[in-house]
């Protein structure tokens, strides 16, 4: 009867220590599908927009077709947020559904007033302010969410993911506007696809 005891216990700590594990996991939303549809807007969206822009003498900013793109790829990553987002709330409620809602309410603030000060500083700064602003912006915004999302839910990975595209986007301040956009694409878009292979094998290894 005491063993019977004993492993309902162990059974009962074993689901509450996995529902945890998971709700970390889930609260950064850490899937690798996010990251590589990120990784695919920084990449190939910024990346057509730097080879838009490179040789521009005088700059006069990336063409309409690589700022296209780049909306069309951000529209399928924040899709594919809310698909893998919907789904983890199926399973998750209470605080940890109380954080995610915190983090992706900061993003989407914080990018709003990204757009906000873009606009209202578009006629008084130079080329060089208004492409770290509207550039570099969303990677440090990125950066900081990551961060928010990695102390939240204990998640080493997004808190690396976080500092590191907070370093990219700060290092962009000394930089040309067509030096920004490649930074952009490489650096942050190349951590986003680097942290999806990490996270496919933690997965792996963890199932």
């Amino acid at each position: 009867m005491l063993e019977d005891q004993d492993m309902s216990v162990q059974e009962a700590a074993a689901v509450v220590q996995d529902a945890r594990a998971r709700a970390r996991k889930e609260l950064v939303i850490s899937a690798p599908l996010v990251y590589t549809a990120w990784g695919l807007v920084w990449l190939i969206g910024y990346g057509a927009m730097w080879l838009s822009v490179r040789g521009q003498h005088p700059y006069s900013g990336p063409s309409g077709v690589s700022i296209a793109a780049v909306f069309v790829l951000a529209g399928f990553a924040v899709a594919a947020v809310l698909v893998i987002a919907s789904k983890a709330a199926a399973g998750i409620d209470g605080q940890s559904a109380r954080y995610r809602r915190i983090i992706l309410a900061t993003w989407a603030t914080g990018y709003l007033i990204l757009l906000l000060l873009q606009a209202a500083i578009s006629s008084s700064v130079s080329t060089r302010t208004l492409a770290f602003v509207g550039f570099a912006g969303p990677v440090l915004l990125a950066g900081l969410t990551y961060i928010l999302a990695s102390a939240l839910g204990r998640n080493r990975p997004a808190f690396a993911l976080g500092a590191w595209l907070v370093i990219v986007g700060a290092s962009c301040a000394w930089l040309a506007p067509a030096a920004i956009l490649a930074t952009c694409a490489l650096a942050g878009g190349g951590a986003f696809l680097l942290m999806a292979v990490i996270e496919t094998r933690l997965r792996a290894h963890a199932s």
